[in-house]
Formats: C-alpha cells, sequence, structure tokens
C-alpha cells in the first residue's frame, strides 16, 4: 500500500466560513491563493513520489490529533502564516498576522508527531515551527536584521531560482553531486537559533540556516525554500519527497 502521508496547511482559515467573498479583504484572498497554491503542488510532490496526501485542517479535538498520527504514516507542515512570537518568547517585532489557530494546531500535532516517530518533512514555515516548537527562535524580520537578505521574498519567482545554499551535509541530496545548490526563496521569516536536536543542513552565504535535520529521529528534514515548486523539472528537489515517502513506507 502507499503510504498516507499528511498535508498540514491553511488556505482556508475557519474565520472565513460565513463571510460572503466580497467581504474579505482583497490582500487575504491573493495570500490564501498563493497558499492553495503551494498546498496543492505539494499534494502533488507527494502523489508523484509514490505517497498519497491528505489535506489536514486545524482542530482543538485531542482524540482527532492522536488519530492523525496513528493512523498517518507521515507528515509535511507546509508554508504559510508567521509563527506567533509568543512561542519563542518575544513580543512581535515584525511578524504578519500571526494565524493563533493554526500554531496551537500544528504544534501540538508536531509534539505527537515527534513522539510518534513518525518521518516529517518542515517547509519554509513548516521549517520554522519544527525549529520553534523543540526550543529554537526565529528572525522575525529579514530586512530588518541585513538588508541584503530582502531577496529571500521572491513569491514571482515561485518556479525559479533565487539564490544558492552551501550544502553542509551531503548525504540529504545525494541526486546534488555537489556543495551548491540553486534554489527559489519566499521568506522574511527564517531559524536564528536553532532548537537543540537539529542540526543546520544548508545555508546561505549569509549565514543563514536554509536546511537542517534531526539525527535521533527516524527521519524529520526542514527545508527554508519550495521543493513543491521545483520538483517536476528538478530531481534534487524531487529526491526530498521521495525520501519522505521511502521513510513513511517503511514504517
Amino acid at each position: 500500500m502507499k503510504p498516507l502521508i499528511g498535508v498540514s496547511s491553511s488556505p482556508f482559515q475557519s474565520k472565513f466560513a460565513a463571510m460572503p467573498i466580497e467581504t474579505v479583504p482583497e490582500a487575504e484572498l491573493h495570500y490564501h491563493w498563493l497558499l492553495a497554491r503551494l498546498t496543492y503542488m505539494i499534494c502533488a510532490a507527494v502523489r508523484d513520489a509514490g505517497g498519497v496526501p491528505l489535506e489536514l485542517y486545524a482542530t482543538e479535538d485531542e482524540k482527532e490529533l492522536e488519530t492523525l498520527v496513528k493512523c498517518l504514516d507521515g507528515f509535511v507542515f507546509a508554508g504559510g502564516e508567521d509563527i506567533h512570537p509568543d512561542f519563542y518568547n518575544e513580543a512581535i517585532n515584525g511578524s504578519i498576522a500571526p494565524n493563533l489557530e493554526r500554531d496551537m494546531f500544528e504544534f501540538k500535532l508536531l509534539e505527537k508527531v515527534l513522539d510518534a516517530g513518525k518521518p516529517l518533512l518542515g517547509i519554509c514555515r513548516g521549517a520554522q515551527l519544527i525549529n520553534v516548537g523543540m526550543g529554537g527562535t526565529l528572525f522575525q524580520h529579514l530586512p530588518a536584521v541585513k538588508p541584503e537578505w530582502t531577496l529571500h521574498k521572491r513569491p514571482d519567482v515561485m518556479d525559479g531560482y533565487v539564490h544558492d545554499v552551501e550544502i553542509l551535509k551531503p548525504e540529504l541530496f545525494p541526486a546534488l553531486g555537489g556543495k551548491k545548490m540553486r534554489v527559489n526563496s519566499m521568506h522574511h521569516q527564517a531559524v536564528k537559533d536553532l532548537a537543540p536536536g537539529l542540526e543546520r543542513a544548508a545555508e546561505t552565504e549569509g549565514g543563514l540556516t536554509e536546511a537542517f535535520v534531526a539525527p535521533k529521529h527516524t527521519h524529520l528534514v526542514g527545508v527554508q525554500w519550495h521543493p513543491e515548486c521545483l520538483s517536476k523539472s528538478d530531481s534534487v528537489q524531487k529526491e526530498i519527497f521521495l525520501r519522505l515517502i521511502g521513510a513513511s513506507a517503511a514504517r
């Protein structure tokens, strides 16, 4: 049987359920359209790699969370809204429109996934959430730290390449055959302090963490870029999903 992969995203928030579309702010519509596209691409990449994607919506039901972790073979935490800095003991200082409903759901889900040892891939926000959930911190707004880091927020180049990353753990990308890789980039936040138990796997020339692994976990990988947008034409990016599906099938 193909492994079942839970994809945690939030292209439709519960607050919109009773709202006519005319009353939803245009900026919100554009943002959630982008998030819906990225979520679809993750599901497509999971299918192409041999898995069966199941999109997960936020819930406070503890039994539902336990059922999800018991029944699913692996997980992807997708991109999306900024994580509320309360979760890493900071005031808001550059974070934009946090979604507490999603934060609380995904932090609880993360805890159960880690306890169960299920394979996990974090993408962009998903990688940041794993880091924060395991005790790390974030840069809340990269351009405020270094103006040149503005280049990391390029949602207009979803299926193209924006900058290089240096690979610190080549075994994570065996199809690459080198120490550098071109990636896309759609974020204004990033890992600051890496959580205990995580090890940096890729970084930018300026020293930003772009990927990490958790050696003691069955399969835990976080990437700051969006491999789902590149996996159709880029074998290295597709391999990120193949490795997740392989680890999930092995369970």
